[in-house]
């Protein structure tokens, strides 16, 4: 596969991966759930993970030979530390100590489009479910480059 090719569609996986996880997240934080975000991200976070080891794996990388289990283990260590500790790490901060981030986006979001009601909760576990996939993906990233696909 051409390089071009594969970091396209490393992009693509990525954003349905996003996509799964915030659906999920979503789902089970909002009506009628209602799940604490730790746990919900939990959830969210596993789903997630599941779909991105198969597409990266039959789409994206599709390795050849007898190390498909030692790159499983390595995606799976390497990711569950992103999303399970990480992940969870950066909601906590953001939802129970540094609020600015949450604080921003619904500004953000009451000038972009002043006079709408707007969900705060909804607006405050996006925001920080959003640093928390940022940091995650930035931690993938360079794990998987340098350690998990490495030769």
């Amino acid at each position: 596969m051409v390089p071009t090719q594969q970091i396209l569609l490393f992009g693509v996986v990525g954003v349905i991966t996003t996509v799964v996880d915030f659906a999920v997240f979503n789902l089970l934080t909002g009506r009628p759930f209602r799940w604490p975000r730790i746990p919900a991200n939990l959830i969210s976070v596993a789903v997630a993970m599941a779909w991105s080891f198969l597409a990266n794996w039959f789409l994206v990388f599709q390795p050849d030979g007898d190390a498909w289990l030692i790159r499983a283990w390595r995606f799976l260590v390497t990711t569950a530390f992103s999303a399970f500790v990480l992940q969870t790490v950066i909601l906590h901060v953001t939802t129970n100590y540094w609020q600015w981030p949450a604080n921003v986006a619904l500004a953000f979001a009451r000038r972009l489009w002043p006079g709408h009601e707007w969900n705060e909760d909804m607006i405050s576990r996006n925001a920080c479910k959003v640093l928390a996939v940022s940091g995650g993906l930035i931690w993938n990233f360079f794990w998987y480059k340098f350690f998990v696909y490495a030769d």
